[in-house]
């Protein structure tokens, strides 16, 4: 269920930063009903955070309450060990709570907030993928059986090359999306 959430979270805000970011490209105003229409995109963008908000509050409580060994020590290396920062600032802050509290000032009516909304929760939406699958193998296998010359924790650091691949890939995408908003003039069909 979480998965399904956050895949339509993060459709919610592709859609508000692409739609945004190529009616920019190509210098349009916005008609009212597709103005309408991001207001829907980002009102149920705001309730699948919501509900990520429940679904991470409950995965914390059921990490922490019982001690489960394994989840514990990878639970407590978010909430305050090692990437706590990425935790809190980036899947807590940038990806749920800003966009959330931002869909709800302007109540999705203000185009210009819901695009930086947007862009806050892609970059969160990264940092909840790199920590479910990065904090998720730092607990090693044969954890709490008091093995010697063994870790507690394997450690991992994005190398200059991966990371250099994520922004390159970024790039790349970024840079064909914007050479077809130019190329083929957009995707605006509002005449139907």
């Amino acid at each position: 269920m979480y998965f399904i959430t956050s895949a339509a979270m993060s459709g919610c805000i592709a859609i508000i930063f692409f739609t945004w970011l190529a009616y920019r490209a190509n210098n349009w105003r916005m008609s009212e009903k597709m103005k309408k229409s991001m207001e829907s995109v980002a009102k149920v963008g705001a309730l699948m955070m919501a509900v990520i908000i429940f679904f991470t509050s409950w995965k914390m409580i059921s990490g922490v309450s019982g001690n489960p060994p394994g989840k514990y020590e990878a639970i407590m290396s978010l909430v305050s060990g090692p990437y706590a920062l990425n935790f809190w600032g980036g899947e807590v802050l940038l990806g749920m709570v800003l966009p959330f509290v931002i869909i709800m000032l302007v109540k999705g009516r203000n185009m210009n907030a819901l695009f930086m909304a947007s862009l806050a929760g892609m970059v969160g939406i990264f940092f909840m993928r790199y920590d479910l699958v990065i904090v998720g193998q730092l607990v090693p296998h044969y954890h709490g059986m008091g093995l010697v010359d063994y870790p507690e924790f394997l450690s991992y650091t994005p190398s200059l090359h991966e990371n250099l691949v994520v922004v390159g890939g970024v790039a790349f995408c970024l840079m064909l999306f914007l050479m077809g908003e130019k190329l083929f003039r957009g995707h605006v069909s509002e005449n139907h």
